[in-house]
């Protein structure tokens, strides 16, 4: 990484400057694959920080190793102060703080929306049920599906699912959420209801990682937008760099395909 392409406004971390995510150093082997080389950035509290590539590029291990998902082979990763190891009560403490939204919804099937909204809260958190589900309700009403409650997931749209699965994890009051894809499973006219809610949280002043393919959610919302491809990180700036003057020939190719 030490020839990162890196703009000279994105070289500190957004947000209020305080740095809620500290990656250093990190690679990541699948037996003789390297699927992540080297890689280090931080990502600052209330800081959105929107993660581009090709498939394959490594943006999905990255943040799954954030949050221990997949374990990381070499370097660090700091969230919120706590170091990930293989010390349990450390990637509790993290996952506790650290939602994830992930591509296919991931809802139990048997399960109402309330319940799948409540479910972590009641069992993690031991909040009271009439307590978990009264804050359920106006995470529904954050993400405007209010009258689905009482619904199962097979009943909704894709994108009604991924809204509860987003509400799902803010039920947990966390203080990072990370989206892997999350619109990439939706079809088209359902995309846009999701990214409202999105942009909706990045208001907010949630810290944010965001592995998408949405450019104009990039454009619109990201602090910072960190290109990768093979593996490592080739170029790091804001929005208006990314879309006006991005440096590096992969970055240039890769935006010509996809704008």
């Amino acid at each position: 990484m030490s020839d990162t392409k890196i703009n000279a406004d994105a070289t500190e971390v957004g947000g209020n400057g305080n740095v809620m995510i500290d990656v250093s150093h990190v690679d990541k082997f699948f037996g003789d694959f390297q699927a992540l080389h080297d890689i280090s950035m931080k990502v600052g509290e209330q800081e959105v920080v929107v993660v581009i590539g090709p498939s394959g590029s490594g943006k999905s291990t990255l943040i799954r190793c954030i949050n221990r998902l997949e374990r990381h082979d070499r370097g660090s990763i700091v969230v919120d102060g706590v170091e990930l190891s293989d010390d349990i009560k450390a990637i509790q403490n993290i996952r506790r703080e650290t939602g994830m939204v992930f591509q296919s919804f991931n809802l139990f099937p048997h399960l109402s929306v309330l319940e799948n909204i409540t479910l972590a809260p009641r069992n993690v958190r031991n909040v009271p049920k009439a307590e978990a589900e009264e804050h359920a309700m106006e995470l529904l009403e954050r993400v405007k599906i209010p009258d689905q409650a009482r619904k199962f997931p097979g009943q909704l749209s894709g994108g009604q699912q991924q809204r509860v699965a987003i509400a799902r994890s803010l039920a947990m009051k966390p203080k990072v959420i990370l989206f892997d894809e999350p619109t990439s499973a939706l079809d088209p006219e359902m995309i846009n209801e999701v990214l409202e809610t999105m942009k909706d949280l990045a208001r907010g002043g949630m810290t944010m990682i965001c592995v998408t393919h949405e450019m104009g959610f990039a454009r619109e919302v990201a602090d910072r937008v960190v290109f990768m491809a093979d593996g490592e990180i080739v170029e790091v700036g804001t929005p208006e760099h990314f879309f006006t003057n991005p440096q590096e020939e992969r970055t240039q190719l890769f935006l010509s395909q996809i704008l």
